[in-house]
């Protein structure tokens, strides 16, 4: 598989690899999967991705038993250990960039993973059409972001037409079992996906993890005003805030009364839980 990779590496380095579109088996949490290369899209998957996420899934998903509600999708990367480790598991993911989209679509034929929904739109507080900023300027941005101002202007940066969707919306199209795992990642507009979600988190009491970006310090002012929102939601909801440390194993989860001020990108992945169930996480993790 190191061959593999160093073949895919040296495509890029030549410039041929927005020639082609292939699979390429490329192993990934711990197993062989079938990874599309789309005129250089899934590139990504030659480097390693969010290893944390692998024992997150492992050690909660049998706690949660449910849905896995994927809002940010991208390429797929979450989809594939979501599928690693519990290949039955029913996934929805929610992914507004076209590009994105259609590459995960191949990802799930060349891999034949069942129970997957996709649904071509970004979450929001309501139905229509948006924008979708690609700081990068490249097709499958894992850092695009549906708002305008989270960023400084760059250069090379372009701004897509996308669908947006609400969750009530999302429920009519087909029934949604109860949620057991959610994982958002949707670069500052993680506040509107926690309310869209808001009655289902109350009823179904699922595990969440959010991503949710560093004010910097001096703080940026939008930035803290989400923070206080998404907090005073969690409290009206019963959850309680950890936030991941990543740099220990297993996984080292902090009790945190707020999101408070950091400067650190990979102080920004957290863990939401329900009251009631802290006790049940704090013990898989301290195994």
């Amino acid at each position: 598989m190191k061959l593999t990779r160093y073949a895919v590496r040296a495509l890029r380095k030549v410039g041929l690899l927005d020639n082609f579109v292939f699979n390429v088996p490329i192993k990934l949490s711990g197993k062989v999967v079938q990874v599309p290369m789309v005129k250089g899209v899934g590139f990504i998957y030659v480097l390693d991705f969010e290893p944390f996420m692998d024992e997150l899934i492992k050690r909660l998903t049998p706690l949660f038993p449910g849905v896995f509600v994927d809002a940010g999708v991208n390429l797929g990367q979450t989809l594939i250990k979501a599928k690693v480790a519990r290949p039955d598991i029913v996934y929805l993911g929610l992914e507004p960039n076209p590009v994105c989209v259609d590459y995960t679509q191949r990802l799930v034929r060349a891999n034949n993973f069942a129970n997957v929904t996709l649904v071509p739109a970004g979450l929001t507080d309501h139905d229509g059409e948006g924008g979708l900023v690609l700081w990068n300027g490249e097709a499958g941005d894992p850092t695009a972001s549906l708002l305008s101002d989270l960023k400084p202007q760059r250069a090379n940066q372009r701004e897509v037409p996308v669908k947006l969707v609400t969750w009530a919306t999302v429920e009519k199209q087909a029934p949604i079992g109860k949620l057991g795992f959610v994982k958002i990642d949707v670069e500052g507009s993680e506040l509107d996906v926690l309310e869209q979600l808001a009655p289902r988190l109350r009823s179904d009491r699922p595990i969440t993890v959010v991503e949710v970006l560093p004010p910097y310090d001096p703080p940026m002012p939008e930035r803290v005003e989400r923070q206080k929102r998404m907090e005073a939601l969690f409290r009206s909801l019963d959850m309680k805030l950890f936030r991941i440390h990543k740099d220990s194993s297993p996984l080292r989860l902090e009790p945190m009364e707020e999101f408070g001020i950091f400067t650190l990108q990979e102080l920004s992945d957290h863990l939401v839980v329900p009251s009631e169930r802290v006790g049940d996480v704090l013990k898989a993790f301290s195994r």
